[in-house]
């Protein structure tokens, strides 16, 4: 067989960031982009998560369990992007290479847009989320052996790194990348989105202040109050919480470590130090 000599298609944009830091509303806001409407519980179906189509993968070729389900990533990835068009996709892991498995891989990425959230209010976010306190949530996040592993899905699992090494592994990433920041979401979301829509060179099928509108966290609360939602924690009463910046003013003692720890990227990223 002769060689085809092509470049593969690089079709694949990845929606990453550290848990808890707005992937989720990000993915709203792309959604309403994209339809011109939201439906919390339909995301999932525009933009799954890299867990779930590696699960896909594992599921497809017959498989039970697996000594590591990074094993799959290149595989999936070729799978993803295989499907043609332009493919969006959640991520909660690193950019880099662990073991033997690449992710992302840059001859399939097109690009990232990275979502970025002061760590200390993403430690009482994780809190809250996870049921753990802030100050375990705050160790949690300086772990640089984080994996996280969904119950009951053997193939999900996520490299996450410490909260440092996976913001600064997406800063670096090879190929292009947007980072926006949670705060900015929150305080300028019109602009925030624009700079999205920009980047991915996307016609809105509703207009940016109409998106706004129907993406702000008291509009997705709603949603949650009404439907549920299907990515919430059992350990949680809801999954939009609350949707602020600067809850960690009231958790300074436990939340001190984590800040002195992360202090140059921290302020690097234009917060409070």
């Amino acid at each position: 067989m002769g060689d085809m000599n092509f470049v593969p298609r690089k079709n694949i944009v990845w929606i990453a960031s550290f848990p808890k830091s707005g992937n989720t509303w990000m993915r709203s806001i792309l959604q309403c982009a994209t339809q011109g409407s939201v439906s919390i519980n339909d995301m999932g179906n525009l933009i799954p998560s890299f867990n779930g189509c590696v699960e896909r993968v594992a599921y497809d070729r017959g498989l039970r369990t697996i000594d590591d389900p990074a094993d799959l990533w290149g595989d999936t990835q070729r799978w993803i992007s295989g499907l043609g068009g332009n493919r969006v996709i959640k991520t909660h892991n690193m950019c880099g290479t662990f073991g033997g498995a690449k992710h992302p891989l840059p001859e399939l990425t097109h690009s990232a847009i990275h979502i970025v959230r002061d760590p200390r209010d993403v430690a009482v976010s994780y809190a809250t989320h996870y049921g753990h306190s802030i100050s375990d949530a705050a160790m949690m996040l300086q772990r640089e052996d984080n994996i996280a592993h969904e119950e009951n899905h053997v193939f999900r699992k996520a490299v996450l790194g410490s909260w440092q090494m996976n913001v600064t592994s997406w800063l670096e990433a090879p190929f292009p990348v947007l980072t926006i920041r949670y705060e900015d979401m929150l305080q300028t979301p019109h602009d925030a989105i624009d700079q999205v829509m920009t980047f991915l060179k996307m016609k809105p099928a509703v207009e940016i202040d109409e998106i706004v509108r129907m993406t702000s966290f008291k509009k997705l609360s709603r949603m949650e109050r009404a439907d549920g939602f299907v990515e919430k924690s059992r350990n949680q009463s809801r999954f939009f919480n609350k949707g602020v910046s600067g809850q960690w003013h009231t958790h300074k003692r436990d939340l001190e470590g984590l800040g002195k720890a992360f202090a140059p990227l921290i302020a690097q990223l234009g917060y409070e130090v």
